[in-house]
């Protein structure tokens, strides 16, 4: 892949929200993982994007997070939207591992000072099943 291409999937956009809406909750990897019955090492393995989630797993991560798997779906809807507009392809299939450049994008930001420095979240924080919003004006 080039580094222009901008690629990713479906099921990418979902893993992405799924790992914000943990950090959002304040969650560790291991208590996701124990929830699953799996290693942290296998749920690490799901938010990097060297595993795929199977649906089954996606609707048992919801459910330990307390949020509705049609939410996530509907935010990964609006998601997916937004990066075709800008340009990305947004595909609902699989890519060869290290060729989606928002995973790539996305391990970036995770492991930068800007995320580790994030302060928890106060009143009136906007959840990210509450994005993208969008100004019509």
């Amino acid at each position: 892949m080039l580094p222009e291409e901008k690629i990713t999937t479906f099921t990418t956009i979902c893993v992405v929200l799924l790992r914000e809406l943990r950090s959002e909750k304040g969650l560790h990897q291991a208590q996701v993982a124990d929830w699953m019955g799996k290693s942290q090492s296998a749920w690490t393995k799901v938010e990097s994007g060297k595993s795929p989630i199977q649906f089954e797993a996606f609707v048992r991560v919801c459910s330990f997070m307390h949020v509705m798997p049609s939410a996530v779906l509907a935010t990964a809807e609006r998601y997916a939207a937004l990066l075709g507009q800008s340009g990305w392809v947004v595909l609902y299939g699989e890519l060869e591992e290290g060729s989606d450049a928002l995973m790539k994008s996305a391990q970036e930001y995770w492991s930068s000072p800007a995320c580790r420095n994030i302060q928890p979240r106060s009143w009136g924080y906007v959840s990210i099943l509450n994005t993208p919003s969008y100004e019509f004006n």
